[in-house]
């Protein structure tokens, strides 16, 4: 329509400017009843130009609401299962003719089909899918709503034999691929779902869930230098926060380091953990692998120093307040506390780790006095954990043996958890590595978690800590 009504325009266009030309005084006289009216010939081209728009206008709504009021829809039949079939004689793709009203039945029994899975009414669902095979035949809709009902009775073995069927699709192979990685994983059979995930990268590396699992599967399997590939091909598409990205890219450059240590190569070892930590500056084990290093080979104690410095500015943790100490070997015991108490001001995110180091380090001095007041301190906000626990009692005993009446402090908490000398009573853990994603705890720092399979969410936990800034929430 818009080009017919362009040619008009550009010949009555012609025209005007010829008359307007030519026969500048040219006039058409219009008579309605008793009046007149004369225009000029060269306005009477644009009269006619309007005349023929609305024409056009009007023919044009009348078609568009004939069309719209047709009760035949056409939908397409990708009956992938029998290509003989669904092929008709010319070698075009077979269409199903389907009424208004069939449409609209197929539509609410596919809503519905969706609904009775996610509600746990399979058999519901399968009673639906049958009458929408009644009216669409085996459309790839049917396949689809059924890998769905397959994982909801959590038959993996079915989920897995259709996705292959469908991986043969073009048009839905993705669909087909993350049907069988889900199933496979569920099946624990991870290297067929690593090889999967493979496929499905080699064919899209814009999808997060491609790249996640790629990334997560490569690392189970110990190939970190592929899942960095896999990291940096999502990275490059924008397909994850960069804080997360971050984190996954320190995790996998620190693993590397782990491999090139095991390997005797400390280039590749320096390469790669000084990258982790550029990476993420609250990587704990990367930052004491790294002061150990330059002690090592290096015997530059004090570059250990500044990055065990850093780190535990941070991050602090007990681990580290250790470490830096024992980058001091020569130190008295009243060298060491003074050593501690500097660090302690640069630690305002843990107080109560310092004063466990501290009460730890005066009391090993036999600084009795000290040592109590910071278990005092700990106390005012956490309960008692195992460590503190053997302090009071070693504390208790000094009091007795030096026949001094027994803080209230000491005496209260006996009372409470009946401390004795021949009975162990069970007290909180000090201090875990914590996974941010479910919570499962272990006494070192893993970089996938056993239980949920998250990579790099673990984070170092004080006893009375709620703060999980180490690893961001995601």
């Amino acid at each position: 329509m818009i080009n017919r009504l362009l040619r008009q325009a550009v010949f009555l266009g012609l025209c005007a400017i010829i008359l307007k030309v030519f026969f500048p005084l040219g006039t058409v006289l219009f008579k309605f009843g008793t009046s007149e009216f004369g225009a000029p010939l060269y306005m009477v081209m644009i009269y006619i130009f309007i005349l023929l728009a609305g024409i056009e206008v009007i023919v044009y709504l009348l078609k568009t609401l004939v069309r719209a009021l047709k009760n035949d829809v056409l939908i397409s039949n990708h009956d992938f299962a029998a290509d003989s079939d669904s092929s008709s004689a010319d070698g075009n793709c077979n269409k199903i003719v389907l009424s208004r009203n069939q449409f609209d039945e197929a539509a609410i029994l596919i809503v519905k089909t969706m609904s009775a899975v996610t509600a746990g009414l399979l058999n519901e669902a399968r009673r639906h899918l049958v009458n929408l095979r009644k009216i669409i035949g085996n459309d790839a809709i049917i396949d689809i709503l059924m890998l769905k009902i397959y994982k909801g009775e959590k038959n993996f073995d079915k989920m897995e034999q259709l996705s292959q069927k469908l991986m043969e699709n073009e048009d839905i192979q993705l669909v087909g691929m993350k049907a069988a990685l889900e199933a496979q994983l569920e099946k624990k059979e991870f290297t067929e779902a690593l090889k999967t995930v493979n496929q499905a990268f080699e064919v899209r590396q814009d999808l997060y869930w491609v790249i996640g699992s790629a990334f997560l599967l490569r690392a189970k399997n110990n190939d970190w230098l592929g899942a960095l590939e896999v990291l940096d091909a999502g990275i490059e598409k924008n397909l994850m926060p960069t804080q997360k990205s971050s984190r996954l890219r320190a995790v996998a450059l620190y693993e590397l380091a782990k491999q090139a240590k095991a390997d005797k190569d400390k280039t590749k070892f320096f390469k790669f953990i000084t990258q982790a930590l550029q990476e993420d500056n609250k990587l704990i084990p990367a930052a004491l692998d790294l002061a150990e290093f330059y002690v090592k080979y290096d015997k530059q104690t004090r570059k250990a120093e500044k990055v065990l410095s850093a780190i535990w500015t941070e991050n602090p943790c007990y681990e580290t307040a250790k470490a830096y100490l024992a980058l001091f070997p020569k130190d008295t015991k009243a060298e060491k506390i003074q050593r501690m108490e500097k660090l302690a001001l640069s630690n305002v995110k843990c107080p109560s780790l310092n004063n466990l180091i501290l009460a730890e380090l005066y009391t090993d001095a036999k600084k009795f006095a000290k040592a109590k007041t910071e278990c005092r301190l700990f106390l005012l906000k956490n309960p008692a954990t195992e460590r503190i626990s053997a302090l009071l009692k070693e504390l208790s005993k000094k009091a007795q043996k030096s026949h001094k009446k027994a803080d209230n402090i000491f005496a209260s908490l006996k009372q409470k958890f009946t401390i004795s000398d021949s009975e162990e009573t069970d007290f909180a853990k000090d201090f875990q590595w914590v996974c941010a994603s479910c919570g499962h705890t272990a006494q070192s720092w893993q970089p996938i978690c056993p239980e949920c399979g998250e990579v790099g969410r673990a984070y170092w936990h004080l006893y009375v800590d709620k703060d999980t800034s180490a690893v961001e929430e995601i």
